[in-house]
């Protein structure tokens, strides 16, 4: 019987912490964001109330959905920027805690940058929603630079000499794709996808925002899941996806 030396153990204990913690804050930020969606929707528990058309006319994308404090639930906002501060902290966390080549941390670090970018964005319009209004083509090009970001992360992640093996590269995908759900690339996916449904409705689709919640709770939940599984069976998946 072999006994792994020490430096492995704690490299693969490491590792697990790491994707263990990234789950669970995505999970946490996506019930965090389903709260937040809810109550920004609780203004058309009456369809046709002057409130309600008027918020499905004017919405804004998550975090900050109402462009006018006349239309915004109270906590709505904070809680929705909450989901997108917790989702970017997973990476971070995820960046911090596991141990894989430097090379790919500095990546990494590149692709928080227009998360945290906004974030800090997200929060100052909680307090001035004119703020957000006033720059919204901005942020959508943050957003769409944090998914762009992340696909090139992938890409170096995979074809590198620091290739991470076919196993990691999946839960990498995976825990991607829910740290920037809040990204303009997801959030014009699920615009298109609930208004596939309801194809006669005018303005935004009603409960615009619950498909970002349910994509980070799934993301979250298929980084842990996957991570089980691979410690069940750690040769499963060893190989480099590059060969």
């Amino acid at each position: 019987m072999t006994t792994e030396p020490a430096r492995d153990v704690r490299r693969r204990t490491a590792d697990e912490t790491a994707w263990f913690v990234a789950g669970g804050l995505l999970i946490v930020a996506g019930l965090t964001t389903a709260v937040s969606v809810l109550r920004q929707w609780s203004l058309c528990e009456s369809p046709a109330s002057q409130a309600c058309l008027t918020l499905k006319q004017t919405m804004n994308m998550l975090p900050i959905q109402a462009d006018t404090i006349a239309l915004r639930v109270p906590w709505a906002a904070p809680l929705a920027v909450l989901g997108l501060t917790l989702a970017t902290a997973g990476w971070i966390a995820f960046l911090l805690l596991n141990p894989m080549a430097r090379a790919l941390k500095i990546f990494g670090g590149v692709v928080v940058v227009p998360l945290v970018v906004l974030c800090i964005a997200g929060w100052l319009g909680v307090w001035s929603v004119q703020s957000w209004v006033a720059h919204g083509g901005t942020w959508i090009v943050v957003g769409t630079i944090a998914e762009f970001l992340a696909i090139g992360f992938l890409v170096y992640a995979t074809m590198s000499r620091n290739a991470v093996n076919l196993a990691t590269t999946q839960r990498l995908v995976v825990l991607l794709f829910g740290v920037t759900v809040f990204g303009t690339m997801h959030q014009s996916a699920e615009f298109i996808l609930l208004g596939l449904f309801n194809q006669s409705a005018t303005g935004v689709p009603l409960y615009l925002g619950l498909g970002t919640a349910l994509t980070l709770v799934l993301t979250g939940a298929g980084v842990i899941v996957m991570t089980l599984r691979t410690r069940k069976n750690p040769h499963a998946g060893a190989a480099s996806i590059v060969g």
